[in-house]
């Protein structure tokens, strides 16, 4: 077994190891919810957690199952993965995301800062969860589309 049959296996494994960590944690999440329903706490985030994990690893898994087959696949996703272009373009694309995801923190810091005097409403329930949901998924969009417009550009 040489070097890439190894990377792409530890890869699968991680994969799997991803998937049934998020099976386990929406289980869990959803025994939970079922289990305290008089709690005031909402056990969506356990859920979603699951959720997320489980996609992942999913991701993964389909990126990669294919190469296993394929030694040429293999090598140049080695080669993909540790280039040095590409190393670069996923850099840009974290900084650019950063950068949003600062901003858009700044933006709730202000919120709740006006809110405390009364100047805007307060950030609470559904508009609070839509907003931090807002924080974590405008970020990634910026990410991905970063590595897109990137990809095609340099």
């Amino acid at each position: 077994m040489n070097n890439k049959t190894k990377w792409m296996k530890r890869k699968l494994h991680t994969g799997w190891t991803l998937v049934i960590a998020g099976i386990l944690t929406g289980i869990v999440g959803i025994i939970v919810e079922l289990q305290n329903t008089d709690q005031p706490y909402n056990y969506r985030i356990i859920i979603g957690l699951g959720v997320l994990l489980a996609g992942y690893g999913i991701g993964n898994l389909v990126l990669h199952r294919a190469a296993l087959k394929n030694d040429q696949i293999t090598g140049r996703m080695t080669v993909e993965d540790r280039d040095e272009r590409t190393l670069l373009i996923r850099a840009r694309a974290g900084n650019k995301a950063y950068w949003v995801s600062g901003v858009l923190i700044y933006i709730g810091l202000m919120w709740a800062s006006f809110a405390a005097n009364g100047s805007l409403p307060d950030l609470s329930g559904d508009v609070l969860w839509f907003f931090l949901t807002a924080c974590t998924l405008v970020p990634f969009g910026i990410y991905i589309i970063s590595i897109v417009i990137d990809e095609r550009n340099l």
